[in-house]
């Protein structure tokens, strides 16, 4: 070994090791060496004084054990040679400065001693990844594998030259070296039903690491680098290849934990592919600083105006909006449009998804005229690059519908939603994430066009297809979760609603913070169905954060906040306290008219809050002529035209639906 006292790290995390009792760590190297080692009359001796040295640490006893097993030696052969071992790794081990004993080192030391040349370089390569269990995928020379894993194989048929790049005089053997280090014990066992050639122990992984010399360390991560860029294929993004990505994920976590300095596009291109994975997975903290350090790479070796640094700006623009950051979030999209429009030219398909991507946060942020056009633009450039068929005109079909339901345009949106469905089925599979998130829109418009039992079955296999993909505690299942609520509230379902919005409730206060519009979201319905079964008590601080954590998110002119005010106007009003309900209501009202001025179209909430504040102000005994030129006023004030007021023979059902309560 040859550790100098210069590399050990001098602040490593203190790590659990199991320890046993002198007679049980006897025992233990009695029975583990039984079959391997040549017996001698002093053994039980000989065993104890092992036992002793390698005071009682687990993955010592181990160690020891595999090696006297696998070279048939003594006990008595085996604690001389370790003892010499000893003698040099006093030279350089500080207790205070080295958070695992001397025994750990020392042992490691002498298994190290025997492994061949090739064995040793494949090791010193695998410490630098995780210590869970090796994907196989990773030492697979075949290719004979089918689907994703079969693609990895074929992939890292280089491992044989990064190893011998390591280790250029020896012959490589790969199975031949996994199964050394298994023998020794230095691979331990995986789990039964995960496809693993094994994993290494955090401890001794460190161990190897800091026993590098400086050279022979870049040259290890160097070749882990390389085999992990071999074996990351496919989209982490998308679930079918998550298979690869997720056993993956913890290795190049590892590799890639610490900055360093000349890191270059394979190091950009790896952290921003597990940073899009910890996206997926709803896993923002862990996510953003991979994302910030692709970014800062790619900067440095091409320059800020390169189309690589576009697509990292794009996707850390991504997670600052699923992470409410709008206002950090737009002008790293909008730089991202501006490169890649000068680099491609307006028609190419980057730009399609820079536009979208902008498209998405203006109508987030209630600039659905500024929106619009972008997508439209996105949708055109899609068609003619890849036709009319393809995953990524879903994508721009189904935004765009969603902005045609915001804006109230629900026959325009209805053919694309189901055109963008047709396609995504066809392309991904009845069974895609992507597939559901369309199923949920397409039952949202169902549900808004008052075909309920049209809604209810897209719904509930939009939540089946969120949880087999992402397991039941991701984002996209609580949006799953309280759409079929609301849905069953809107039936009558109310006793089946309540613990759907509670657990939606949990998973995005967990995966999202306590301030997230998400979270807000479904404070008001859980509210608005505490109100509907009398709870009004429990109700109101629920619409009371609701409506703070809008007005932080959004400022306060947006619809999210003006359902909020409208909502809240109704419990004060269902509480006896109309002259508080009067100027929630008349806020709400004026921001929806606002919004609708400013895109041409009449928001579909907005008739229902106009009815709300009609009846509220009938309840203050309002003259209905007062009323009505107050309202009228109001409409002018926003620059909206006047609703008309309905005809005597309709009166009746006009004031039946007055007193329907807004819905998130």
């Amino acid at each position: 070994m040859t550790g100098r006292l210069a590399n050990w790290p001098g602040s490593v995390r203190t790590l659990p090791l199991d320890r046993l009792d002198p007679q049980s760590a006897r025992d233990f190297l009695l029975e583990r060496t039984q079959r391997g080692r040549q017996t001698r009359p002093d053994d039980t001796v000989q065993a104890g004084a092992l036992a002793q040295e390698l005071d009682g640490y687990a993955l010592a006893l181990e160690q020891a054990g595999a090696f006297v097993g696998c070279e048939h030696s003594t006990l008595a052969d085996y604690l001389a040679r370790w003892r010499r071992n000893d003698r040099r790794v006093q030279g350089w081990h500080d207790a205070w400065l080295m958070d695992y004993p001397r025994p750990l080192a020392t042992t490691w030391q002498t298994s190290a001693e025997i492994l061949p040349e090739t064995a040793r370089a494949l090791l010193d390569t695998i410490a630098w990844l995780g210590s869970e269990p090796l994907p196989r995928s990773l030492f697979c020379e075949t290719g004979e594998d089918a689907g994703s894993a079969g693609r990895i194989a074929r992939r890292a048929q280089s491992l044989s030259g990064l190893l011998a790049a390591q280790s250029p005089d020896a012959p490589l053997d790969l199975e031949e070296s996994l199964a050394r280090l298994a023998e020794l014990s230095l691979l331990q066992a995986a789990p039964a039903d995960f496809d693993s050639p094994g994993r290494l122990h955090r401890v001794l992984a460190l161990m190897i690491r800091a026993a590098q010399t400086p050279e022979r360390a870049a040259a290890a991560r160097a070749a882990a680098l390389a085999l992990a860029d071999t074996v990351a294929v496919g989209d982490p993004m998308d679930v079918r290849d998550w298979p690869v990505w997720v056993p993956l994920a913890p290795h190049l976590g590892a590799l890639l934990a610490e900055d360093r300095d000349g890191a270059g596009g394979v190091e950009s291109c790896l952290l921003n592919e597990l940073g899009k994975l910890l996206y997926a997975q709803a896993r923002y903290a862990e996510a953003e600083p991979l994302k910030r350090r692709s970014l800062a790479i790619d900067e440095r070796v091409h320059g800020p105006d390169h189309p690589r640094v576009a697509i990292h700006l794009n996707n850390l623009a991504q997670l600052l909006k699923a992470t409410n950051r709008l206002a950090e979030a737009e002008p790293l999209m909008r730089r991202a449009l501006d490169i890649d429009e000068r680099a491609y030219g307006p028609d190419h398909p980057s730009v399609s998804r820079d536009l979208n991507n902008l498209a998405a946060l203006l109508q987030a942020t209630n600039r659905l005229a500024e929106a619009e056009p972008l997508m439209r633009r996105a949708l055109a450039i899609d068609e003619r690059t890849y036709g009319s068929d393809h995953p990524d005109v879903a994508i721009d079909l189904n935004n765009l519908a969603q902005l045609l339901q915001a804006t109230n345009r629900l026959a325009e949106a209805e053919p694309l939603m189901r055109r963008a469905l047709a396609i995504d089925e066809r392309a991904s599979g009845p069974d895609h994430p992507r597939v559901a998130i369309v199923l949920n829109n397409l039952a949202q418009l169902l549900q808004a066009t008052n075909r309920l039992a049209e809604a209810e079955p897209p719904m509930r296999r939009a939540l089946a297809i969120a949880e087999r993909a992402y397991g039941p505690d991701h984002p996209d299942v609580a949006t799953d979760l309280n759409n079929l609520a609301q849905l069953l509230t809107a039936t009558s379902r109310l006793a089946e609603a309540e613990p759907l919005i509670r657990r939606a409730l949990a998973i995005d206060e967990r995966a999202s913070g306590p301030d997230h519009p998400a979270v807000a979201r479904d404070l008001n319905n859980l509210a608005q169905l505490l109100q509907d079964t009398n709870r009004l008590a429990e109700a109101e601080p629920l619409m009371r954060r609701a409506l703070a954590i809008d007005e932080r998110a959004y400022g306060p002119d947006h619809p999210a906040v003006a359902r909020d005010l409208n909502n809240l106007a109704q419990l004060l009003q269902d509480t006896n306290r109309l002259a508080e309900a009067e100027p929630p209501m008349r806020r709400a009202l004026v921001i929806l008219l606002q919004s609708t001025a400013a895109t041409g179209h009449r928001l579909p909430d907005l008739d229902p809050v106009q009815a709300n504040y009609a009846a509220l102000l009938a309840a203050l005994g309002l003259d209905p002529a007062d009323s009505a030129a107050r309202i009228t006023r109001i409409d002018m004030e926003s620059g909206v035209a006047p609703a008309p007021l309905p005809s005597r023979r309709r009166r009746s059902g006009w004031l039946g639906r007055l007193l329907a309560r807004l819905r998130p």
